[in-house]
Parts: structure tokens; sequence; C-alpha cells
């Protein structure tokens, strides 16, 4: 299994990095590898939406699990392989709030899309 995961502090309140993360249609603002994103429903279990890459690609994706306010799990399947998206948001005791944003693919060709993501 391939993994990317990346964490950052930040003085901003949980509640204003979960309205930041859960507004699907923003991403691009804040992700370049996506130039559009849709979410077809509320951001709940079983809920799908896409993504579009900066190549004009679309690439559909479910939400596998949430748990508001806290993190939500998204992803998709690509030949041979399912790709995992994990957004969460820590309250940390001294004031701050810690973001984690990571990536994970399983599946047979993993080696590969390993090499091609870095």
């Amino acid at each position: 299994m391939w993994k990317s995961e990346f964490s950052l502090e930040t003085a901003a309140s949980p509640e204003a990095v979960w309205r930041v993360l859960a507004d699907v249609a923003a991403w691009p603002t804040w992700n370049p590898g996506y130039i559009a994103a849709r979410l077809d429903g509320p951001l709940a279990t079983g809920s799908t939406g896409s993504v579009t890459l900066p190549n004009g690609w679309e690439r559909p994706w479910a939400i596998y699990e949430v748990e508001p306010g806290t993190f939500f799990a998204y992803g998709g399947d690509i030949p041979g392989a399912r790709q995992r998206f994990l957004q969460r948001v820590e309250r940390l005791g001294t004031g701050r709030t810690r973001v984690t944003l990571s990536h994970t693919i399983a599946g047979v060709t993993w080696p590969l899309f390993g090499l091609l993501f870095g």
C-alpha cells in the first residue's frame, strides 16, 4: 500500500477548519490538484461526488465514513486499486487545531500509482 500524509497545526478553531474541509465546492481554492469539486448530497456516508483534475479528467468518488466535525473518508476506484482520502480535524489542548490530510492507494497496481504520485 502507498500512503501520503500531511499534518499542520493552526490557531483556527476546529469548527472553522471543518467548515473549510466540508465545503467540497471550494476545494479547488486550496487544493491545486482539483479545478472543480462537487458533492451530490449531504456530507454523509454513501453520498457521492466528483472532482475534476487539472488535465480535465473527472473522477467520481463516494464518502466511506463521516464523523461530523472530526473526520471524513472518501475515495474511489482506479485501475487495479482503490484510493482513500482522509481529512481529520483534532482539537489540541493548547487552543490549537491539528489538520491531517492523508491519501492511500491499495490494490495490485499500488506500486505503479505510488511512483506516479511520488
